[in-house]
């Protein structure tokens, strides 16, 4: 003879649905403030900046000035995350065209020279 193992004693009832507001995640009391426009700014002339030399300095600028009002404002303003990607993205791509474009005149310098004083 099967007889079924006992169960852990009583439960919820399989057929009964839960109780009012309890699917899904909390409602949080407080939603980020969103991102301001500088910190978009300042990722997107950071991105852009591989391929114009004073956009990379722009970033920066901008993400120094979206990151300083987040700290600010907090409850207002935020994207300062967004802000120093956008700065450091900026930075690395305007230090790297201003080495190029440094290299360039030093190698310029040296051609005119190089053709003027030799004879």
């Amino acid at each position: 003879m099967n007889v079924p193992p006992p169960g852990p004693g009583p439960g919820p009832n399989p057929f009964e649905p839960p109780p009012a507001g309890s699917y899904g995640m909390p409602v949080p009391s407080s939603a980020a403030p969103p991102a301001s426009s500088e910190a978009v700014a300042a990722i997107v002339c950071g991105v852009l900046a591989w391929s114009c030399f004073p956009l990379g300095f722009v970033a920066v600028w901008l993400g120094a000035r979206a990151r300083r009002a987040a700290r600010e404002n907090p409850g207002r303003v935020g994207g300062e995350q967004l802000a120093l990607a956008g700065m450091i993205v900026g930075g690395i791509f305007g230090v790297l065209w201003l080495l190029f474009w440094l290299a360039y005149a030093g190698f310029l310098v040296f051609a005119i020279g190089f053709g003027v004083f030799h004879k």
